[in-house]
């Protein structure tokens, strides 16, 4: 598991495209995510103390999607995956962890699903529980595990900064809501 550090550089204001709650906060600048309830895409970065600064110019907007598609490579990279396969030597999840409020910038850069759509195929699986965790499952396979939907269920129960309870499928236009996580 890694831990992934998205500071800002010289010359980067830090701006980063995130998923948020959307009960959350109404920032100004926001992007619906197609058939979601409960999250939305901010442009955000660290205020401190584990609360955000939200852009709020269309500029600010562009320049986040633009350092997600150049860097988003590298950020995951840098990120690590926990990558888990079945007794057959197919993987069956992926896991990101960290420490970084931004972790779920990654989940909505393009370079999510050029990097792992060759081993959990098209449209895989993506839950982001809280801000330390993204969980990748491939969806030929089918449901999400129940011990591990109600594990994840908990990890946003019991998140001082959840994101969302749904499962989201990725595609190369990005993340779209496809139903909501359930432990049955």
């Amino acid at each position: 598991m890694g831990a992934l550090c998205l500071t800002a550089h010289a010359g980067d204001a830090g701006w980063r495209l995130t998923m948020a709650p959307s009960f959350q906060t109404k920032p100004a600048i926001r992007e619906e995510i197609p058939g979601s309830k409960t999250a939305i895409l901010v442009v955000a970065r660290p205020a401190g103390y584990g609360e955000f600064e939200y852009a709020t110019t269309l500029g600010a907007l562009r320049y986040a999607k633009d350092i997600a598609t150049s860097k988003g490579a590298e950020w995951i990279e840098e990120a690590g995956a926990e990558i888990r396969r079945d007794k057959d030597g197919v993987v069956d999840r992926v896991l990101i962890t960290g420490s970084d409020p931004l972790l779920p910038s990654l989940a909505v850069a393009p370079a999510l699903y050029d990097r792992f759509e060759p081993v959990l195929g098209d449209g895989f699986h993506v839950i982001i529980p809280d801000r330390n965790t993204i969980a990748l499952y491939p969806r030929i396979a089918g449901q999400i595990p129940a011990t591990e939907a109600a594990s994840l269920l908990e990890i946003n129960r019991t998140a001082t900064y959840p994101v969302s309870r749904e499962v989201f499928r990725a595609t190369r236009l990005g993340l779209v809501a496809d139903g909501e996580l359930r432990e049955d």
